[in-house]
């Protein structure tokens, strides 16, 4: 039976407009040898060449960055047309992409529409959240601009969600930023735990159990309103809950088959490990998808779980979290307390909630 084939690419690399403070990837860019720019035509074709020929069941294509636009409307429109002339057998493909929505315009928003991109749009909250962290180079604030890039998407019908960082600051501002989002018809939300090590400015523990707790009391209080706000965490909880696996990496306990491919052409098996030593080879490589040993051991090493997590009556729904939120050698979580407080008080909801969906309705977005 084949597979399906998950690729998130780097069209531009780390190259990005903003100057966000809590980055971590301009720190992984900048570790490692290779000089920045956008990815070459050359690079592209052969990366698809390359996809195609495996025959997937179907390929998800996601493009991220840095910021991915910068890459230039040109750049897709060539990379989409690559895929209609060598996509012979017809695979089926999903498009989406992360961007901070500087450069959206009606010709971006009509690409997005055309070929069904899910686009992911960088807000952290109001303006007084979102300029906390997220500036541009100069320091000035890009609130206005993200919030036009989502009147624009909203123009074309194009569909999108909200990505948020989730700082020690704006965890305890959930409820501000909740009533905001709903208030400007944002309804597919996703918050993801800022985790920076060696500057003593993850998330901490504290914090994310009071936005756990808060953001499902807000999230439950709509549910029963008949009112449903897709949040991708709980959405998540929710399938697995109702006996699906989870759509979301980070929460399916060990880490799947997808690759990430940098401007330059360069493999890795993960986003948040695109470093040299985990660097999986090159699109130019005969075989740059098979299993390799680095690969194999980057995928054994996220099996490890600690003892203390094999017998929590939560193991099933936690899993362990995500494998960069793990210390004790990529055992224990970080979180894990906060999850336990927070599976403590809303499971019991959960569960209501698993129960009065029609069976086989999970909800979930991606």
């Amino acid at each position: 039976m084949r597979n399906e084939l998950s690729l998130l690419i780097k069209p531009a690399g780390a190259l990005c407009d903003l100057g966000c403070s809590y980055c971590f990837y301009r720190r992984i860019a900048a570790d490692r040898d290779t000089a920045p720019g956008v990815m070459q035509d050359e690079t592209a074709e052969t990366l698809l060449e390359r996809v195609l020929s495996l025959r997937p069941a179907a390929l998800s294509i996601a493009f991220q960055g840095g910021e991915p636009t910068l890459a230039g409307l040109s750049w897709y429109r060539r990379f989409l047309q690559n895929i209609a002339e060598k996509n012979t057998a017809k695979i089926p493909v999903n498009l989406s992409i992360q961007t901070n929505g500087m450069h959206i315009n009606d010709d971006w928003a009509r690409l997005f529409k055309e070929h069904g991109f899910l686009v992911g749009l960088s807000l952290d909250g109001d303006k007084a959240t979102n300029d906390r962290f997220r500036l541009d180079k100069n320091g000035n604030s890009v609130y206005e601009c993200t919030l036009a890039a989502a009147e624009l998407l909203n123009k074309h019908g194009v569909e999108f969600n909200i990505l948020s960082v989730l700082t020690n600051e704006s965890a305890y501002e959930i409820e501000r930023t909740y009533a905001d989002f709903k208030r400007r018809g944002f309804r597919f939300l996703q918050f993801i735990p800022f985790v920076d090590e060696g500057t003593g400015q993850s998330l901490t523990s504290e914090a994310y159990t009071f936005f756990l707790k808060r953001c499902f009391d807000l999230w439950y209080a709509d549910f029963q309103k008949g009112d449903y706000i897709s949040i991708r965490h709980i959405d998540n909880y929710i399938r697995i809950l109702l006996g699906e696996p989870p759509e979301n990496c980070a929460m399916c306990g060990v880490c799947g088959r997808y690759y990430v491919i940098e401007a330059d052409g360069s493999v890795y098996p993960c986003d948040f490990y695109c470093k040299d030593t985990y660097r999986l080879g090159t699109v130019f490589d005969p075989a740059p998808f098979d299993e390799s040993e680095t690969h194999r051991t980057f995928l054994t090493d996220s099996c490890r779980i600690h003892a203390s997590c094999a017998a929590c009556k939560y193991a099933a729904l936690c899993r362990g979290g995500c494998r960069r939120d793990r210390t004790d050698e990529l055992t224990k979580n970080k979180y894990c307390e906060a999850y336990r407080a927070f599976f403590d008080y809303a499971l019991e909801r959960m569960l209501t909630v698993a129960r009065s969906l029609p069976e086989g309705e999970g909800k979930g977005s991606e």
